[in-house]
């Protein structure tokens, strides 16, 4: 359970949350056009869970090892080189996953303290930003992972053949 779980969380996550952005704005589609008379809070639903999936997005690629980089200059680089440089990259990203979820965690405080709401739906708002940090406290246990399978020469680093 746990293992299917790590593997398929984000994924899972992402599609449910696919399929009610796609529910909801075809309902507010029908509403509109068929019956005259809009839905004032479906836009804003699929606002927030888009930006849920986006930020579940993040930990889905560094989980699938499929973020952006570019790899053209490490590639010429000598194994050893590599290996030190995905070291370093993933050290860095980590790092940088911690401050964004520390300053996160802070906004999510200080929302929750002032009661901020939102205008149409009056759901509290720090549930919306928590999406920042519950991406970003997944995409450090995602990178960790990253970095074990490294560490334990699941994630292979080749060099690329030259053609002469």
């Amino acid at each position: 359970m746990l293992n299917k779980l790590d593997k398929k969380f984000e994924e899972t996550v992402l599609c449910i949350l696919l399929v009610i952005m796609t529910v909801v704005l075809g309902i507010q589609i029908i509403a509109r056009y068929v019956f005259g008379n809009s839905l004032a809070w479906s836009e804003e639903l699929v606002r927030y869970l888009f930006v849920w999936s986006a930020f579940l997005g993040v930990p889905y690629c560094i989980r699938r090892r499929t973020s952006i980089k570019v790899d053209q200059f490490r590639e010429f680089l000598p194994i050893g080189v590599q290996k030190s440089l995905a070291y370093i990259d993933k050290i860095i990203i980590f790092v940088l996953f911690l401050i964004l979820a520390m300053f996160s965690f802070d906004v999510i405080r200080s929302t929750y303290i002032s009661g901020q709401t939102s205008a149409a739906m009056g759901i509290p708002m720090w549930i919306v930003q928590s999406s920042v940090f519950v991406g970003s406290v997944l995409s450090m246990i995602r990178i960790f992972q990253n970095f074990l399978d490294l560490i334990k020469g699941k994630e292979k680093i080749e060099k690329e053949e030259q053609e002469d």
